[in-house]
């Protein structure tokens, strides 16, 4: 089994996690279909299995509830979720052209709902 760094990095280097995670941290209580809403390129199945493993991995909560016979289900953050969250945003003022004033990676240009695809800047290693 890999160490819980290497987990936590694949996570984020998964194509939606990332703008997940910013989404559910700056909509608490967020339901799937704003989720989706909020980005029209992702596949439900792939939100889906996003919203699972992020769960799975203790960095959200989900919460369902019933009103009428209809499941509602809404996503938090966990503690741990928002100190991934915290620190991604210090790795994202390094890594996206070392501004300040870094976007969300849903709303960045080279984000997964943006137009340009390839990374500008890129770690050098």
């Amino acid at each position: 089994m890999a160490c819980n760094t290497l987990d936590l990095l694949n996570v984020l280097g998964k194509k939606w996690d990332a703008t997940v995670l910013e989404e559910i941290t700056k909509n608490d209580g967020i339901n799937f279909d704003k989720l989706l809403s909020l980005n029209p390129k992702i596949y439900p199945k792939t939100l889906n299995k996003a919203l699972n493993d992020l769960v799975k991995r203790g960095l959200i909560t989900k919460k369902v509830s019933y009103n009428n016979n209809m499941k509602r289900s809404e996503y938090s953050m966990t503690e741990t979720g928002k100190s991934l969250v915290s620190a991604f945003e210090t790795f994202k003022k390094v890594n996206c052209n070392g501004s300040e004033s870094v976007k969300n990676c849903g709303e960045c240009q080279n984000g997964p709902n943006g137009n340009n695809q390839e990374v500008s800047n890129p770690i050098k290693i």
